[in-house]
């Protein structure tokens, strides 16, 4: 991918972010709750989208802001998937994090 369609993919992207996160509740939400479920749905879309600018801003990926996105998204899928792997993989992101 060229410079210009990367600018292009980013921008869109930017504003995708942008739009998820007017979305996030102004009040406080409780755990447990709908509200807290559907905040940590638009957390999840927006770390999402924090992995996709990291793949696409500048020359080289930023491999300490990686692994912070993905361990924040497999913390997460956790939450809604208990009996996955995904907290042993968070696990794993973790451990590759602090040698870093």
């Amino acid at each position: 991918m060229n410079t210009e369609n990367r600018n292009v993919v980013l921008k869109l992207v930017d504003a995708a972010h942008a739009k998820v996160e007017s979305f996030y509740p102004e009040t406080a939400v409780y755990k447990g709750t709908p509200e807290w479920k559907e905040k940590r749905r638009l957390l999840l879309a927006d770390l999402a989208l924090h992995l996709t600018q990291d793949a696409l801003k500048g020359e080289t990926i930023n491999e300490v802001k990686l692994k912070s996105h993905l361990f924040a998204i497999l913390k997460i899928s956790a939450e809604f998937f208990p009996e996955g792997n995904f907290e042993k993989a968070a696990a794993l992101v973790d451990e590759t994090i602090e040698t870093v």
